[in-house]
């Protein structure tokens, strides 16, 4: 369990850093796509925490902040202009722990997220033939796992929420999401198209041959690989998460090494398991590492890359980079490496409008640099793919 006023003391460590001076307002994705609202940028996040801990210290907690630490996309990009070190992700990481353990968290969107991965593994219950993909592939019994998170399967559900929030509007979506989160038939709800089930699919198929042609031999859990719990802690149900993760451990702890596909799996399971689980040692490495790039073969193309979120800030990973660099003619943005922008992914399913506008934003700064832009997260590639043609790093590697 995580003490509740350890998390007072560094919300109000990190909230008492802010001297207002704005800077982070110029960087924070959500504040342009959010209509300028000053709730929802880095600068608005900082001062709400510090509003919120006095609330709360002095009994006198009567404002709603939901939706001001909820929208915060986690890019943690304002960190790297200011100029006191006030980290806004952070502070919205804390403070949704802490609007959870207050009871306070009142979308039903999350409540029924957060429900689903406890009783199925998975924030949306998989359909079958989610898990077509790996029927004909051959695994190693090898002390290497390799461990998709679920990210990949996950995305055509998403595209298919988005479409019924457009469809029936967000008050009627809500009512939806609530019936079904008493009667448990999400499933029949949301129900993916098989194509984008089948193009998802395709991603980790082609891993799998990369791996395999460079000679990395790994395990598969197949049905039973459970999804890692990232929400859970994205969320703020931080305690729920200490519990679940136990249960994914349990599976996953006689591996040396787990090989990751993607951004999110491999931070949460490289920086915060072993927060919580004292004994989560195996090596846990990204699937790039382990590609053989001298049998490679190099493309004719120029490509815009778009940077994950997850691999900047503290947590810099290169890997990507160096791959795409070694694959063809590389051209970032501006706004790339520590101070990327984000796809606008993370508020999808709260706050689709924003994350509409962010996506849309990423992808003009991309598409003017290069008809072909790249990534490589999951998450990426569908959000910013709302807005034409994005490819995934892995569509690019070829032996």
């Amino acid at each position: 369990m995580i003490d509740f006023n350890d998390l007072l003391n560094e919300l109000k460590a990190e909230s008492s850093k802010c001297i207002s001076c704005g800077f982070c307002d110029s960087v924070c994705p959500t504040y342009k796509n959010s209509g300028y609202d000053m709730a929802r940028t880095a600068r608005g996040r900082a001062q709400s925490g510090l509003v919120m801990f006095n609330g709360i210290i002095s009994n006198d907690f009567n404002l709603n902040f939901s939706d001001t630490f909820y929208s915060c996309l986690d890019c943690h990009v304002c960190l790297q202009v200011c100029p006191t070190g006030v980290d806004a992700g952070r502070i919205s990481d804390i403070s949704r722990m802490i609007l959870n353990k207050m009871n306070l968290t009142k979308r039903d969107e999350v409540k029924l997220i957060v429900k689903n991965i406890k009783m199925y593994k998975s924030p949306i219950p998989l359909n079958i033939k989610s898990y077509r993909w790996f029927s004909d592939i051959e695994f190693d019994d090898s002390d290497t796992l390799l461990y998709t998170g679920l990210m990949y399967q996950l995305m055509p559900y998403t595209e298919v929420i988005e479409k019924l929030k457009r469809r029936f509007g967000n008050d009627l979506f809500k009512r939806l999401i609530n019936i079904a989160s008493r009667h448990n038939y999400l499933s029949r709800l949301v129900i993916p198209e098989d194509r984008k089930i089948d193009y998802y699919s395709n991603k980790l198929r082609l891993i799998v041959r990369a791996l395999k042609n460079s000679g990395v031999r790994f395990d598969f859990l197949g049905y039973n690989e459970p999804y890692p719990g990232t929400l859970l802690y994205d969320y703020g149900f931080i305690d729920d998460f200490i519990e679940y993760i136990k249960n994914v451990y349990n599976l996953i702890k006689d591996y040396k090494k787990i090989i990751t596909v993607d951004p999110h799996t491999y931070n949460i399971l490289k920086y915060e398991y072993k927060k919580y689980i004292k004994d989560f040692n195996p090596e846990i490495v990204y699937y790039l590492d382990l590609l053989k790039t001298d049998k490679m073969k190099r493309t004719d193309l120029k490509i815009a890359f778009h940077d994950p979120c997850n691999f900047n800030g503290d947590r810099r990973y290169k890997g990507a980079r160096d791959i795409a660099e070694s694959l063809a003619m590389v051209i970032y943005p501006d706004r790339s490496g520590d101070k990327t922008f984000c796809c606008g992914g993370p508020d999808e399913l709260l706050f689709p409008e924003i994350s509409k506008n962010v996506s849309e934003d990423r992808y003009n700064q991309l598409i003017k640099l290069s008809k072909n832009i790249v990534t490589s997260c999951p998450i990426c590639l569908y959000s910013i793919s709302r807005n034409g043609n994005v490819m995934d790093i892995i569509d690019i590697i070829s032996f």
